[in-house]
């Protein structure tokens, strides 16, 4: 995978439905550049698919990471189990055995059930609990897992809107001839719809993609900031002298000295250097970086959503 490629996937992760028409201008290459990128990175399994839900947001959803060592003998096995709840929506393995397991709950009142559940399914004796904070400004137009904060006030969703979200969680790239078709409804009235809900934040597009499987190397950095230190700030500085094309932020709720810092690069040189500017930083207190190997992505309630049926297609 090289720059080229690498921008096209953030690209994509930042507005999924963008056009090939659009993505071969910002890259500056041929559409049918584009259509072969995409297709060799689908192919090596660097993009799983892209997807279409309901927003976390707007289900008032609570999303949460359970992460720790884990004393399992078989992580496979342990990956398929932990898919059996219906909270779990990402697991990502780490080296020695650390796992990173993302839950998305209906409310507080199952984190105490679903940390369990992981503690024990993953073979977890000392797992660390955090609640994604979803009011830090760090990155508040990257979500990753659908995690971002609910507007003040949002349209209740409509029959059409459930059915058009439907109709994109299989591939959320299709047209809008062919949203139109598989709802019954007209593409001037399917885009108007689209774009509501899109810019009401009730719309969650997202790209299922594999770093490692595309040939980058992905680090889950843990940043524990000195008492009184504003994390956001810290937060911001790390993504401002770093040059990696992809990484992200998140805090969490109840852990006020911590960060986790994701990025990802082909370069060691650049990776190093983050390495040793973390540890320079005069905020911060400790860090650890861990180099991920795999991850697993499972489907939650909110897959199960929209329950709206889709109509027939009106030539069907």
């Amino acid at each position: 995978m090289d720059d080229t490629d690498r921008k096209l996937m953030a690209l994509v992760y930042e507005n999924p439905r963008m056009h090939i028409r659009e993505l071969a201008s910002r890259l500056g290459i041929s559409r049918q550049a584009v259509h072969r990128r995409m297709q060799v990175l689908k192919e090596i399994g660097g993009i799983q698919g892209v997807t279409a839900g309901i927003s976390v947001p707007y289900l008032g959803a609570v999303p949460v990471i359970v992460f720790g060592r884990s004393k399992t003998e078989s992580i496979e096995q342990t990956l398929s189990r932990l898919g059996r709840s219906e909270f779990t929506r990402r697991a990502v393995v780490a080296g020695g055995n650390f796992l990173y397991v993302v839950g998305l709950l209906r409310n507080m009142s199952e984190l105490d059930n679903y940390s369990e559940f992981v503690k024990r399914t993953a073979e977890m004796p000392e797992p660390t609990v955090g609640i994604y904070s979803l009011d830090e400004e760090l990155m508040p137009d990257f979500t990753v897992d659908g995690i971002g904060k609910r507007k003040q006030s949002v349209r209740e969703l409509t029959p059409l809107d459930l059915r058009i979200i439907a109709s994109l969680k299989d591939d959320a790239r299709r047209s809008m001839a062919d949203i139109a078709e598989m709802v019954g409804a007209s593409a001037k009235t399917v885009r108007r719809h689209l774009e509501n809900m899109i810019s009401e934040g009730s719309l969650d597009l997202y790209m299922h993609e594999d770093l490692p499987l595309a040939g980058d190397m992905l680090f889950v950095m843990h940043v524990n900031v000195e008492d009184g230190a504003d994390k956001v700030e810290v937060g911001r500085r790390l993504l401002s002298k770093s040059l990696f094309q992809d990484q992200f932020v998140r805090a969490f709720s109840n852990l006020p000295g911590s960060l986790h810092w994701v990025f990802w690069s082909a370069d060691i040189a650049q990776i190093r250097k983050a390495l040793r500017e973390v540890g320079e930083d005069e905020d911060v207190l400790s860090s650890m970086p861990n180099f991920v190997f795999l991850e697993r992505i499972y489907p939650t309630w909110r897959d199960k959503l929209p329950v709206v049926g889709r109509r027939h297609s009106r030539k069907a």
